[in-house]
């Protein structure tokens, strides 16, 4: 055939099937078709012919050229009346009725048969009027496109309709039965073919009806394992609709199947989680309406798991269709796993109802006493992960019993849907996961006890190990999922308190080069290791009178910053002044530093006491938080997401005394501790400012690193410390920048040599301060130094006060005093330095680390870890010259870090 004659064939052909399997109006049929409705009744007729062959014309009467013959056996003159439902005898016209089952051709004109036998269908009433709306657009058109045998115009036209006639076992038996009406002359061919084809067609609905209804039994299972995978892949897996739209096809669905796989779907709907705001998930009002969906799918899926039990319903698949019995298997696991779903489902929406409580009821308000969550309400989330858990596990055994390409389903589909079912192992593993840690969360939200966690505040303009100098503290309550009021106090009211329990403390023993005579919390942060500076600072709280407590929370401004950039600016009343994140640590040290300013605030608090200078520090904290507790929850959410960014670069530093939370931060890199370098190379510098000052705001410091990989895999390390102190602002404190340096590596690294350190070795003995033997023999080093370790552009090189009347003492420079590490697993390496005000010191360290190359794969592979101080953003500089290692390449990197970093270097894929 042309191509022309192709696309004629292929409308002709999709027109025919469209009326004879759809119930749509002829005249639409045939004008979405581009024919007119006398040419689509005449195409049918032929089609309805029969054969010389026996069987029905079929497809092959549309061909282009085929001269259309019906072959089939006149019919007997006799006329007849289609007789009355209520005159059928069942008897007489159900014993002699016989049924004739006339093969039906496929599309390529090959016979089919029919494979579901007649049993029973409703009585037959030929609706004529129907087509009274159908008008004969074309007859030219008609005797164009159409080739068939000339019809002879008849006065009456016969043709045999079913007729049903109840027999007296009870079953129902089709007969047929002549039909005879009058018809015009004018239209006696029109009504001839209309007759005839319409009659067929109802013939051929009805045993397309009668075979739906016997499919309901035999297909409904298969109905049931589409719908409820669907459903089980749109809730429990991804949301994805893609199963669905296979099914869509079939309108005669279980209503069961269809309601309850509904449900499920509208659950999905209710519940889209937003990217932008994750609570959203957490709507009271939705969940509710889930919880009802939920239990109506639940109510669906009952009635249909005792539907497929049924032994009536089993033993007729049994019967009439053996080769669905596997279906029916399936139709059975898949239906309990919708009721697990369904049942999950409602247990989680009421886990989630709590979260929504909680959410939604101003978490961090003071005002209210009710307990935010329970141990009831505790007890009742355990047993629904338990619950959720056994569900999940009889879902996968009873997925395991279904066979995915068994579905009629496309291959993407059942990609997918496979896809989607390896999600159900991970999804066990994470509530799994949660078990775990839902104990701990409720000890940290005090359910059932309550909770005391220290608050520090880090200034880092007077840099400390793990942070910053502790100002002020306070002291977090948590009950039952409730915050206590939070207030900040001057730490010198703890410290030096009446009893005086700081005066004349020593620092530990491990930390003897810490010298001052009153060492108390103020000064507790010794070390850069988090946990261990919180466990030293918790001891000492404790000893002072703060009482014990289960956790230290400390913090720098730069968290108090991000907060700000969400709350907005703060207006501070009686200040006249607005902090932002950008003046937020210079206005707090203008109030803590400058003499008038802390003048100006004495008098607005009415605060004369030492701690008075800090009064404009606890308003703007008051105001801080007051703000954070009226935020809206998704504020909240963001606060939460700077505070883990702070987490990770240690302007926030949490560790608790529940080992299972402590744990869970370490592995999340969160705990602020220093590595044991075990996994990989690395090094982390730590510094502490003990010259009684706020000058490190004006100290920039430099890492430069030099490693060099040898053919032996060893690394060898050659560091540079640079500590550029310009003081472009005024100091509160001495002038002279001490800074008690220590570098840690890993445990099996060996010290080579150093240089810069204060050696404790006097170059020279200055006489009291004002006295005529104060420059004797110290001056000469007033105006440069014996050393390139120690560099001033100014030719200023005088180190000044070091307490009180007391100056520092001049003294040479050297290798690390420090060689014994204060944390276990680690090498150390350490000491004091001095840095005159404007002046550059240089600290040099190498060491050599054994086996830092490591064999991956059999390929060479080098990783190093450079670990950052909190409170401090360094400047790293760092080569490594891999040349000696066959397979990797040299590496550079300069930038500031803000977080931990890593640095790899392998060997590059192969093309």
């Amino acid at each position: 055939m042309s191509s022309r004659q192709k696309k004629r064939y292929n409308r002709r052909k999709s027109a025919v099937k469209e009326y004879f399997t759809t119930d749509a109006d002829l005249v639409e049929i045939a004008f979405r078709h581009h024919l007119s409705a006398a040419v689509l009744l005449k195409l049918v007729e032929k089609c309805l012919m029969q054969h010389e062959d026996g069987i029905l014309w079929g497809f092959r009467a549309l061909l282009p050229g085929i001269k259309v013959i019906d072959h089939a056996p006149r019919p007997a003159p006799e006329e007849a009346v289609l007789p009355n439902e209520e005159g059928v005898d069942p008897d007489k016209e159900g014993s002699d009725a016989t049924i004739e089952e006339l093969p039906v051709a496929d599309e390529a004109g090959m016979p089919v048969e029919d494979e579901q036998p007649t049993k029973s269908i409703e009585e037959v009433s030929l609706k004529i009027e129907t087509l009274k709306e159908v008008g004969i657009e074309d007859e030219d058109i008609l005797t164009r496109d159409v080739e068939v045998e000339q019809v002879r115009p008849r006065a009456r036209v016969t043709m045999p309709i079913p007729v049903v006639a109840v027999e007296s076992n009870g079953h129902n038996v089709t007969a047929l039965a002549p039909l005879a009406l009058p018809t015009s002359p004018k239209k006696q061919v029109y009504v001839a073919l209309t007759k005839k084809a319409a009659q067929r067609r109802l013939i051929r609905k009805y045993r397309r009806r009668e075979a739906q209804a016997k499919h309901k039994q035999k297909g409904f299972q298969l109905m049931l394992i589409l719908a409820v995978l669907a459903a089980l892949v749109l809730m429990v897996l991804v949301p994805t609709s893609a199963g669905l739209a296979a099914y869509s096809a079939y309108d005669n669905i279980s209503t069961l199947a269809h309601d309850g796989t509904n449900h499920l779907l509208k659950v999905k709907s209710l519940l889209e989680v937003s990217k932008t705001d994750p609570t959203a998930v957490l709507n009271a009002t939705r969940l509710q309406q889930s919880q009802v969906e939920f239990t109506a799918a639940e109510s669906d899926f009952t009635q249909l798991q005792k539907l497929v039990s049924r032994p009536d319903v089993q033993s007729a698949i049994t019967q009439f269709a053996p080769q669905y019995s596997n279906k029916l298997a399936m139709a059975q696991s898949l239906i309990q796993v919708a009721l697990d779903v369904s049942n999950m489902g409602k247990e989680l929406c009421g886990v989630a109802l709590l979260g929504a409580d909680i959410v939604h009821s101003s978490p961090l308000a003071t005002g209210s006493t009710r307990p935010l969550i329970s141990t009831s309400d505790a007890l009742a989330i355990e047993g629904s992960l338990v619950h959720a858990l056994s569900y999940i596990g009889d879902i996968r055994l009873q997925l395991s019993r279904v066979s995915i390409k068994d579905l009629p389903i496309s291959d993407a589909q059942k990609a997918q849907i496979s896809s989607a079912l390896l999600l159900l192992p991970k999804a066990e593993e994470m509530i799994t996961q949660g078990q775990s840690l839902i104990g701990p969360i409720f000890w940290l939200l005090g359910v059932g006890q309550p909770r005391r966690f220290l608050i520090q505040t880090m200034d880092r303009a007077e840099l400390r190990p793990g942070g910053g100098f502790t100002g002020q503290y306070g002291v977090l309550q948590i009950q039952d999922g409730r915050m206590s009021h939070v207030s900040l106090t001057d730490i010198t009211l703890l410290d030096y308190a009446g009893n005086g329990t700081a005066i004349g403390r020593k620092a530990p023993r491990d930390y003897s080069w810490m010298d001052f005579p009153n060492w108390g919390v103020r000064d507790s942060n010794l070390s850069g290791d988090f946990p261990t500076t919180a466990r030293m600072t918790m001891q000492v709280f404790q000893d002072e009178g703060g009482g014990p407590v289960d956790g230290d929370i400390a913090f720098t401004p730069t968290l108090i910053g991000h907060i700000i950039d969400i709350t907005g600016p703060i207006k501070v009343p009686g200040y006249d002044e607005t902090i932002t994140s950008k003046n937020l640590e210079e206005r707090l040290h203008y109030y803590q530093q400058d003499f008038s300013a802390i003048a100006r605030e004495k008098q607005i608090s009415g605060n004369y006491s030492h701690s008075g200078r800090k009064a404009f520090t606890s308003t703007l904290g008051q105001l801080l938080l007051d703000r954070v507790r009226h935020l809206p929850v998704s504020k909240l959410v963001e606060v939460v997401k700077v505070a883990i960014r702070d987490l990770q670069s240690r302007d926030l530093e949490m560790y608790f005394t529940h080992p299972t939370v402590e744990a869970w931060l370490a592995e999340h890199g969160y705990s602020a501790s220093i590595d044991s370098f075990s996994k990989q190379d690395g090094f982390m510098v730590v510094q502490g400012n003990f010259s009684i000052s706020k000058a490190s705001q004006y100290v920039h410091t430099t890492e430069h690193d030099d490693v060099r990989l040898d053919a032996q895999g060893n690394a060898i390390h050659n560091l540079t410390i640079t500590l550029d102190y310009q003081q472009k602002g005024p100091v509160y404190g001495y002038d002279t920048y001490a800074d008690y340096i220590r570098v840690y590596a890993p445990r099996s690294a060996t010290l080579i040599s150093g240089d810069g350190f204060d050696s404790r070795q006097p170059l020279c003995s200055p006489g009291p301060i004002g006295s005529m033997s104060s420059t004797s023999g110290c001056g000469q080093y007033n105006s440069y130094f014996p050393s390139n370790g120690r560099y001033c552009p100014d030719g200023n090189y005088s180190l000044g006060i070091e307490w009180g009347t007391v100056p520092w003492k001049i003294d040479s420079l050297g290798p690390p005093t420090e060689l014994t590490s204060d944390l276990p697993g680690r090498a150390m390496w350490g000491g004091l330095t001095l840095t005159p005000k404007n002046c550059i010191s240089y600290i040099t360290l190498s060491w050599s680390v054994p086996h830092a190359v490591q064999k991956v794969n059999g390929l060479p592979s080098y990783a190093m870890l450079i670990q950052k101080q909190s409170g401090l953003t360094p400047t790293i500089e760092l080569t490594i010259d891999a040349s000696a290692i066959k397979g990797l390449k040299s590496f550079k990197f300069t930038g500031d870090i803000t977080a931990d970093k890593p640095f790899a270097l392998v060997p590059p894929k192969k093309k």
